[in-house]
């Protein structure tokens, strides 16, 4: 023994070929791209929703490639003159260029797979690192579909100067600078995200910062998801031929920023504008330096963050953990302890906050279209079934810490309606006033009450369903501060059962009340809205203490054996 090392310890890091730098830059990168290519292999394994979701993105993108190719030829070959062409070409590069930095903004969830920070603890700058990350973002399904895109645009860039070219000159200047133009803008496109992903892993932030972010930037994808389909509803009433004025300004503004600049430059060339193009290519040149040189900043500050760990938010606050208002009592307990998971769980932000910008938009879709207001009603009583229904796999949430419930006793019952309770406080005030002010603002104040009652009865078999779910078909789930955007248990198969299941429990029961409701609504008749909605409040009442019964029954004989299902986190 030599120390604490063995003889063949030493004997090894005494070697002389044991050092710094023995893998060479080349070989880094071919090791960098081998490993997203695996990473990327892997985050398809036991994720169904992922892949599902990738299938359906590659052939929409796949026909919207399709649709570019047709607006090329529109502009180009079928249009006489291609005078909208550079306009067209302009217009959809600096587009391009701006969703690759917005995408990783907006979306707090998305995460680097070759995250900075992983390679901390590898004798590597941040100087070798960066050709070898700069490889792998070119090695995935968004870089590829985009190059071809690109590539398209570029072959029509070709035609379109060889057709409507006006000089011999500026038509080889243009096609000489086309390709590495278009190039350098795709090289672009990499590298902002790549450089905005470094710079947010070296930001020093608590883990309650990153599962907001993630949590805001789901939402803000449903907004924005909603907005356009909003916008699609009105694209009928746009005033195209202000359109036809604007768009020229607003692409040539574009043009003269970093997220333009470099697509415009083959245009420029050949309508023979040479001081503009050289412009505009030093403008695309310097914003790939700049960004090239913040990536390698934030790269170093990600490995030495990922070192020093997170920041701390400060001095914790102890609070008691049963509401000021609730007696000290087994119930009390699981109501505080679900309220701080409301407070502080992503999985449980996620529903509460979806519900809101749902609704929003069933209120914005009901006065942009006065014939769809009925519907946009029912679709919001459907939404107060369905927040019922959001915690079916609340036992799954707990995990590994179940087990608590099971060592010290903890009554059933107790453990129950202590959730539902929590979800209630925060839930029904927000039901109460959706449903009082929706009929109002929709010039239907005759139907507030039934409204009123009905989205409680649906809430109140969304909660009694959902305790049978919860006891009788758990799965497990991903852990605490997953992102929404990255849950992998929702795409499960027992999940969709789960979710089945519930949705047809909550609704069923509500079938006699929904039609007299309709029939109520439809002749005008006050009494038989009220019919309908006792008639919920009725159901919900039933299916509530029936569902509690049952589930109340299946944790006493059985919590063991649920727990074993979903012990593990997914």
């Amino acid at each position: 023994m030599v120390g604490v090392l063995s003889s063949e310890h030493a004997a090894t890091a005494s070697a002389a070929g044991v050092h710094h730098g023995e893998v060479s830059q080349k070989r880094l990168i071919r090791l960098q791209l081998a490993l997203k290519w695996t990473l990327w292999k892997r985050s398809y394994r036991k994720n169904i929703g992922k892949l599902i979701g990738t299938i359906f993105g590659v052939l929409y993108t796949l026909g919207a490639l399709v649709g570019l190719v047709f607006l090329f030829l529109g502009t180009t070959l079928w249009a006489g003159e291609g005078s909208t062409f550079p306009l067209i070409v302009r217009g959809l590069g600096a587009l391009t260029v701006l969703l690759w930095f917005l995408i990783p903004v907006v979306a707090f969830g998305l995460d680097d797979t070759l995250d900075p920070r992983a390679f901390a603890l590898f004798p590597r700058s941040a100087k070798e690192l960066q050709p070898g990350m700069f490889a792998a973002a070119a090695l995935s399904l968004p870089s590829l579909l985009t190059l071809i895109a690109i590539a398209i645009a570029t072959g029509f860039e070709l035609l379109w100067l060889i057709v409507f070219g006006q000089g011999a000159v500026w038509i080889i200047l243009a096609a000489l600078a086309v390709i590495p133009a278009n190039l350098a803008a795709f090289a672009l496109c990499l590298l902002l995200p790549r450089a905005w992903f470094a710079h947010s892993a070296s930001r020093a932030s608590s883990r309650s910062g990153r599962e907001v972010g993630g949590i805001l930037g789901f939402l803000l994808l449903f907004v924005v998801i909603y907005g356009f389909s909003l916008g699609m509803q009105r694209v009928s009433d746009l005033d195209f031929a202000l359109l036809e004025r604007v768009m020229p300004t607003v692409v040539e503004v574009l043009a003269w920023t970093p997220v333009g600049a470099l697509f415009a430059v083959p245009m420029d060339l050949a309508e023979g504008r040479v001081l503009t193009a050289l412009v505009r290519a030093l403008i695309g040149a310097v914003t790939i330096v700049v960004v090239w040189l913040w990536w390698r900043r934030s790269i170093d500050a990600s490995l030495t963050s990922a070192l020093t760990g997170d920041t701390s938010s400060g001095d914790i606050k102890v609070s008691p953990l049963v509401p000021r208002l609730v007696a000290p009592s087994a119930f009390g307990a699981v109501m505080g302890k679900s309220l701080r998971y409301w407070r502080r769980d992503t999985r449980y932000l996620a529903a509460l906050g979806i519900y809101p910008v749902i609704i929003v938009f069933f209120v914005a879709m009901g006065f942009m279209l006065p014939e769809s207001r009925p519907m946009m009603l029912a679709m919001t009583i459907l939404m107060c079934g369905m927040s019922g229904i959001s915690l079916s796999n609340e036992v799954g949430f707990d995990g590994p810490s179940g087990w608590v419930n099971i060592v010290t006793g903890l009554p059933s019952r107790a453990n129950l309606t202590g959730r539902i309770a929590a979800q209630a406080v925060l839930m029904v005030p927000g039901v109460v006033v959706a449903t009082i002010a929706i009929p109002l603002l929709y010039g239907m104040a005759e139907l507030m009450p039934m409204t009123v009652m009905i989205s409680l009865g649906a809430m109140a078999c969304g909660w009694g369903i959902s305790m049978v779910v919860r006891v009788l078909l758990p799965y497990p789930s991903s852990p605490p501060g997953t992102n929404p955007m990255k849950d992998k248990s929702a795409s499960s198969s027992n999940a969709m059962i789960a979710m089945t299941v519930a949705m047809v429990g909550v609704f069923v029961p509500l079938i006699p009340a929904i039609g007299i409701g309709i029939w109520g609504a439809v002749s005008g008749s006050l009494p038989l809205t009220l019919l309908a909605g006792v008639l919920a409040l009725v159901a919900g009442a039933i299916v509530f203490l029936v569902g509690l019964r049952i589930a109340v029954v299946r944790l006493d004989a059985r919590y063991p054996d649920v727990f074993q299902k979903v012990r593990n986190h997914v």
